[in-house]
This record gives C-alpha cells, structure tokens and sequence, in this order.
C-alpha cells in the first residue's frame, strides 16, 4: 500500500497522524539487555513522543471547548 493512499484512508478515517516515527527494522538483532543498539533511537523515541504529546494535549483541549462536527 502506498503512502498516498494510506494517507487517503486515514483522512477518512479523521485519522490525527505525527510526522516523526520509530521503526526497529532489525528487532531480533538490534537489542542488547533491553535496550536499542541504535545511540539515536531515544532521541526518536523523544521526537515522537513529544509530538504525540502535543496532540493528544490539542485534542483534548479542542473536544473540550468545540465537539466535533460528525
């Protein structure tokens, strides 16, 4: 499935993405004692969560203050 179109299904969806993700390709031989072997895969991780962060904090505002228009 392309990107494009998963972008289509997820605007129907009315779908809130982040922009930033994490990915361990190479699960089974990228973890060492619990832990990522990548040095960069917290900040990722940080990225990431912040973004979700930020958004789940501006939804909930907006559900608060405005319903959503189905």
């Amino acid at each position: 499935m392309g990107r494009r179109h998963l972008e289509n299904v997820l605007t129907e969806l009315h779908a809130v993405t982040v922009r930033d993700g994490l990915a361990f390709p190479k699960y089974f031989t990228g973890w060492q004692d619990g832990s990522p072997l990548d040095a960069d895969a917290p900040t990722y991780a940080k990225s990431m969560l912040d973004q979700l962060a930020w958004w789940a904090v501006a939804l909930r505002t907006a559900r608060a203050t405005t319903p959503y228009p189905s």
